[in-house]
Formats: C-alpha cells, structure tokens, sequence
C-alpha cells in the first residue's frame, strides 16, 4: 500500500499564507535552491538542541554545564558580521540560565519530562497529521502539558495560545493518541521566561478536527500546476521573490506583446 501523505502545521501554515510557496517547497522540491540562512533559525535551532539534551540527560546539568551545552552547539549561520552573532549568542547563553533556574519549579510541582523534540501523528483518514513537539511533561494528576519554546518572542497570552494553529494541532494529535486524557498547551517565551497555557475543550477540539481535516483534504487536491504567483504582504520577506519577480516579468512582457 502506498504511503499516506503527510501534513504538518508547518505545510498547513504554509498553504495558508501563499499556495505557490506550498508549491515551491513541497510540489517542486526547490526549497534548498532558495532558502538562506536566518539568524533566528540559528539561535533558535541552537536553544532547542541544548534544552533536548538538558532533558534528556535528566535535568541534573548544572546551568554552568548548560551553558556550556548551549556553547557546544552554538550554529553561527546567517549572522551578518561577527558583532551580530557575539549579541546573539550571548542573549542565548542568558535565556539557557534563566531557564535551568525555572526548571527547579518544576521538581517542586512533581513534573515529569516525557518527551522532547517529539514527533506525534495521528490518522485522519486521507492524511496523516504529524507534528514536532519541544516537549511534553507529565504532572503528577496524569494531564499532559505541551511546551513550545518560542525563542524571539518576548510575551505571550493564554488567547494567543488557543488561536496557536501549531498548538491546536499538538492538542489534538495527543488528545487521540491518549484518549481521555487532559491536554495542556504553553507557549513558553525563552528570552523572558513568560509563559501562557490553553486547553481546548472536547466540542472544540472537534469542530477543530473537521476543520483540519476539510483544509487538509483541499491542501492535497489543489491544482499547483496552474496556481500563480500574487503579490502579497509576505512577499516582501519571502525566500522565493526573486523567482516570482521573473514570473512577473514574463507576465507583463506576454502583457505587452498581447497588448
């Protein structure tokens, strides 16, 4: 039997914000061909490979050896000059801190790390929903808590959470895998230890369900042979401009010549 397709908030999201893009990355393949390195991906990247193997190890590390974990890993791509990376680092090794400084919170709440850097999935029929997690803990009443390190964002609302297409995702993904359970999503803001919670309740997490489920069906469906480009706000910071500019060009120049 063939493979079922896979969908991701990061496709979704995707699809969401411009069907070319989807197409670019996912149909034609030529993401690698355009994509550049970005700063925040590498701070970012960095955070989360340091707190996985915090975890993984445990959490006996000293916040001096986390710091030196942070260190190891350290990604230096996409930086424009030394000077920016030096800031950048440095504002790292400060979140990895005042991170292992509230993880003794979580000892005292009887907390238990079950997972990190976790891919979870579940079948809905056409698609296979998937997902990577940064962490799910376990508290001592059996709920499960998804966390969602977000390493440029400085505050955070429980609204904001509940609004999350991500978060919503990891929610009913676990909610399915272990049914019956409470689910807890937290959006956890690394540079300020600021954090917010929301749990979907059971009609929610439905209607969300055939919500993904209808969009999901339409993402697979689409035509992408003949989807064209359209200038949109996220244009201006989009990786693939350059080819929609040619595109555009051509367009008006066919333009032209029919005119």
């Amino acid at each position: 039997m063939p493979r079922k397709p896979t969908l991701s908030p990061t496709k979704i999201a995707t699809y969401l914000e411009c069907a070319v893009k989807y197409r670019y990355i996912y149909i034609d393949k030529i993401g690698r061909f355009f994509s550049r390195a970005k700063p925040y991906y590498s701070l970012g990247a960095t955070m989360h490979q340091a707190l996985e193997q915090y975890h993984r190890d445990g959490g006996v590390q000293s916040q001096a050896e986390l710091v030196e974990t942070f260190e190891q890993r350290w990604i230096s791509a996409g930086f424009q000059s030394p000077e920016e990376e030096l800031v950048s680092r440095a504002a790292g090794a400060e979140m990895v801190q005042a991170y292992h400084s509230a993880a003794a919170l979580r000892t005292e709440l009887e907390v238990a790390t079950l997972f990190t850097e976790k891919t979870i999935k579940t079948d809905l029929g056409p698609f296979v929903l998937t997902g990577r997690v940064d962490r799910i803990d376990r508290y001592a009443d059996g709920s499960l808590e998804i966390v969602d390190y977000k390493s440029g964002r400085m505050e955070t609302t429980p609204e904001e959470v509940a609004g999350d297409l991500a978060m919503s995702i990891y929610q009913l993904i676990l909610r399915r895998t272990y049914p019956g359970t409470r689910v807890i999503g937290t959006i956890y803001c690394l540079r300020t230890g600021v954090q917010a919670s929301a749990e979907m309740s059971d009609e929610s997490a439905g209607e969300f369900k055939t919500d993904v489920q209808i969009l999901g069906e339409e993402i697979l469906a689409r035509d992408y042979e003949n989807v064209e480009p359209v200038r949109i706000p996220a244009c201006e910071y989009c990786d693939f401009l350059t080819k929609c500019e040619r595109f555009w060009r051509a367009e008006a120049r066919r333009d032209m010549r029919d005119g």
